[in-house]
């Protein structure tokens, strides 16, 4: 599990547009990939830690994120199906949408957290069924 979310959080740094591969993520429905990428490039989403200590008035990705799912999440529920099939698929993009806020939310605020108990449990190969299944 470790090596999976290390091995991704390389990956997302030689990405040019993270934000923009997230952001693909999400608007395809992709929860799963979503939230692997959202929680090994949280300080990579976040401006990175220099960011923090000096101050930069860089954008937080978290933020620019949780914006962009909003604006998704209020464009669909304005949004209506022509027929039966085409509403199932918008109540299902809809729900994936507001799964997504959330999991932008929740990685914003604990990330760092769940992070660390991944690094210190590693060893553990019940942890990634707990974390699929929180996530």
């Amino acid at each position: 599990q470790k090596i999976f979310l290390d091995t991704t959080r390389l990956l997302a740094a030689k990405t040019n547009n993270l934000l923009q591969e997230l952001w693909n993520y999400i608007e395809d429905g992709k929860i799963m990939q979503s939230a692997i990428l959202l929680l090994a490039a949280q300080e990579q989403i976040r401006g990175g830690s220099s960011s923090k200590m000096n101050g930069s008035s860089k954008k937080n990705g978290f933020d620019i994120l949780s914006k962009c799912v909003m604006r998704l999440s209020i464009a669909l529920k304005w949004e209506k199906g022509s027929h039966g099939m085409a509403q199932e698929l918008l109540e299902e993009r809809k729900t994936l949408t507001d799964c997504a806020w959330l999991l932008v939310d929740v990685i914003s605020h604990a990330g760092e957290d769940l992070s660390a108990y991944i690094q210190a449990h590693s060893a553990n190969i019940c942890i990634f069924t707990i974390v699929s299944t929180v996530v």
